[in-house]
């Protein structure tokens, strides 16, 4: 059934007020003016981040209060939301990085600082003893699924493509099928221009690497709206055609202006940029909607957006990166 719009003339009067408190670019600003980390954490004090600010030992712990932040909105949101499980798709990116942090701790033994983020629908503890016991069968049927095939597969293989691989397609898939079964355009629109985002970054990477087309296949996420032929077609070809190629589409500015910087400097910190602020582009839908489920998600997202954006800043003043290069990185704010 389509979503009712108007049960959501409650939930969206609370994100109205919401939004008043997201950061502006003004106080991002003087946060990368700042001096030094400390120094920018005190901008932040300022803010609605004050009360978990003052539970910091050092500037180097801000991380605790960033994944507080974001565990403490999706919460809200659940809490107001008269269909709180259009929401939870938001969060089940979480539970799939998650999943593939654990897995790969106990199959590759890797001793990495990829952090577990409290913010999904799964408990922690619960997927960790999953994964330790080897027993999925709480796990949603596709991600169970998915979770016994990587257990199989690895065993004969040890290859760790299959955990990213394997998890990433399963994501998409539960992601876009729930949102066509429930005509939530809204969501449906994010998760598929994610994923043509993401083959877009695939492709430039395997172009990169130099690998052929039989690898691009398998990285390829087939749920967008651009096919794998456009990309394989393109393999052999000059980086400049893939830009050519997309320059009617939607994505033309994130591509013509990544690949020149990927050209230039051999990085895709510019498409990386371009991509959130594109998905922030189209988000901004809910901004002028006085019902429906768009205010919803636009703030969920400017709130992912925002603490990246906070995450940046720290990270560069820890480690004295010119004011420049800090700002260049910032994504736009959704206000």
């Amino acid at each position: 059934m389509p979503v009712n719009e108007t049960i959501f003339a409650y939930a969206v009067g609370r994100i109205r007020a919401l939004e008043t408190r997201l950061l502006d670019k003004g106080k991002l600003e003087r946060m990368v003016e700042a001096a030094s980390g400390d120094e920018a954490l005190k901008v932040l004090a300022e803010t609605d981040y004050a009360g978990l600010v003052a539970e910091l030992a050092s500037v180097h712990d801000f991380e605790k209060i960033l994944q507080e932040e974001i565990k403490r909105v999706f919460s809200l949101v659940k809490k107001i939301s008269p269909q709180p499980y259009l929401t939870d798709l938001m969060g089940l990116k979480y539970d799939v990085h998650n999943l593939k942090v654990l897995l790969k701790a106990k199959y590759l033994e890797e001793t990495n600082h990829d952090i577990l983020f409290p913010v999904g629908t799964i408990q922690i503890d619960k997927l960790r003893a999953m994964v330790t016991e080897e027993n999925f069968r709480d796990l949603p049927v596709a991600l169970r699924t998915a979770a016994e095939q990587i257990t199989e597969e690895f065993a004969v293989s040890r290859d760790p493509q299959v955990i990213d691989l394997s998890l990433d397609r399963t994501l998409y898939d539960m992601l876009i099928t729930a949102a066509r079964n429930e005509r939530a355009a809204v969501l449906e629109g994010l998760f598929v221009r994610e994923v043509d985002l993401a083959n877009i970054k695939t492709f430039l990477r395997v172009k990169r690497m130099g690998r052929n087309k039989e690898f691009f296949k398998k990285a390829f996420l087939p749920q967008g709206r651009l096919t794998a032929d456009l990309f394989i077609n393109l393999l052999e070809e000059p980086l400049e055609f893939l830009a050519d190629r997309l320059a009617m589409s939607d994505y033309a500015a994130v591509v013509s202006e990544g690949v020149r910087e990927w050209q230039e400097k051999g990085t895709i910190t510019r498409l990386e940029k371009l991509s959130d602020d594109f998905i922030t582009d189209y988000l901004q839908q809910g901004k002028r909607m006085p019902f429906g489920l768009e205010p919803l998600i636009g703030y969920l997202y400017a709130k992912e957006i925002e603490v990246k954006n906070i995450r940046m800043i720290l990270v560069g003043k820890i480690n004295g990166l010119p004011i420049e290069a800090i700002r260049e990185r910032l994504r736009n704010v959704y206000i």
